[in-house]
């Protein structure tokens, strides 16, 4: 157990990835600043003109993508390094990219077997059953 303890701790890819992961925090620290200001922004914007401001929303939708990435790459569910790394997200190139790097995409949703399924239970109509001394007052009539 102590040898493959002290593999790992050879193993300069994990190093890289450990320098990278300190160089995105600082990066994530700055973008949620950022975050911040662009919302306090956008409200003042909104409180202002009656509506949003679209080069804001697009900013922000693109830098909330670029704190995601770094979020899957911090937390070792993404080999793909976010910006500067890789294109900035919203640009053309970055889709293929992300892509081919995600460690594992999510699984697909899980389909019933039909057999599983179960349908709807139906009340069952109460059936009336004639007594013997129904029939003979209903043959008597």
């Amino acid at each position: 157990m102590s040898d493959d303890i002290v593999e790992n701790l050879k193993e300069p890819s994990q190093w890289k990835r450990i320098a990278f992961m300190i160089a995105l925090a600082v990066a994530l620290y700055v973008a949620t600043i950022v975050l911040t200001l662009l919302s306090i922004a956008q409200a003042l914007f909104s409180l202002l003109t009656g509506e949003s401001n679209e080069n804001l929303r697009a900013l922000g939708k693109d830098l909330a993508t670029y704190v995601h990435q770094i979020w899957s790459f911090l937390s070792y569910n993404s080999e793909l390094k976010p910006f500067p790394f890789s294109p900035y997200p919203g640009s053309e190139e970055q889709g293929s990219e992300e892509a081919e790097q995600t460690v594992a995409a999510e699984p697909a949703p899980e389909e019933t077997p039909a057999s599983a399924k179960r349908a709807p239970r139906k009340t069952a109509a109460k059936k009336k059953t004639a007594s013997p001394a129904d029939d003979e007052s209903a043959a008597g009539e």
